[in-house]
């Protein structure tokens, strides 16, 4: 679950994986106050609630607020790519009460760790293939001003392709997810960002919206998960390796992020909905 817009670029999550690249992602053009879907699937990134932190440059007083809008472009582009499967969502679809409550926080199941490659192996496709076609350049879009235009699908890919932000939500599906799918994405310049606000809806005594592990030791769980995942497998090792030279920010999520036991309250989950707008809205490349 991560987004990418080129202008102020972002990368944030709703379409499966498997779904990628066969149609049109998920592509949400933001424009001075308001926001419009051109397709349907945004779910964790925009759903749930927190409140907003200070850590993501929040402001106060209704000039300050003007003058930083006047400074963003009239337009923003987000893409967003839904989680993997989760083992949460395999013991739904096999109406399994010890899976769906025997732990908290379920990372991938074997078909999702499948989706996200077969995610980044069409990240590749489509990369080697625009970089065989120079047209279209995602330059090309841009209005004075510095916000985007129409695109086109060869557009939006190449603005997929270069992201200015990747973010995810901290729960361990989402963080595999990117880590696999959006690895050739991520780099020491484009480190991947947990985003608190960006968790799933909390409902009443939610194992799948419960966190375990908060700052440093979600990395510690996530490579636990990813060693599991391919264990025994012939790309174990590089998959490892791989984690271990990522770049992953998780400043926003030192403390408890998931929510109390009661659920999410209407009034929560408006809060981090205008905390995750607000974020991209002042995202930066």
């Amino acid at each position: 679950k991560l987004t990418t817009w080129r202008g102020p670029s972002a990368l944030v999550g709703a379409m499966s994986p498997s779904e990628f690249l066969s149609s049109p992602p998920v592509g949400t053009q933001i424009q001075q106050g308001k926001s419009s879907s051109s397709t349907s699937g945004a779910r964790e990134t925009l759903s749930g609630a927190v409140r907003a932190t200070a850590s993501y440059g929040a402001t106060s007083g209704a000039a300050k607020h003007e003058d930083e809008e006047a400074d963003l472009p009239n337009s923003q582009w987000v893409i967003f790519i839904r989680h993997a499967e989760s083992r949460w969502n395999r013991a739904q679809a096999d109406y399994s009460i010890v899976g769906l409550l025997s732990e908290n926080d379920h990372g991938l199941s074997e078909d999702g760790r499948l989706q996200a490659e077969e995610l980044r192996r069409r990240v590749r496709v489509v990369d080697k293939l625009l970089a065989v076609d120079e047209g279209d350049d995602d330059e090309d879009v841009r209005k004075d001003d510095g916000s985007l235009g129409s695109t086109t699908p060869v557009q939006w890919t190449r603005l997929l392709l270069k992201p200015d932000r990747i973010y995810s939500s901290p729960f361990t599906r989402a963080v595999c997810t990117a880590c696999i799918g959006l690895r050739d994405l991520l780099s020491d310049e484009r480190p991947l960002v947990l985003l608190r606000e960006a968790r799933e809806q909390k409902n009443i005594g939610g194992a799948d919206s419960t966190g375990v592990a908060v700052g440093e030791e979600i990395l510690v769980r996530v490579a636990s998960e990813l060693n599991k995942l391919y264990e025994g497998l012939s790309q174990q090792e590089v998959v490892m390796e791989e984690f271990r030279g990522l770049q992953v920010d998780v400043s926003s999520c030192r403390e408890d992020w998931w929510g109390a036991m009661t659920g999410d309250e209407e009034d929560l989950i408006r809060a981090r909905v205008a905390a995750v707008v607000g974020q991209l809205r002042r995202t930066r490349g």
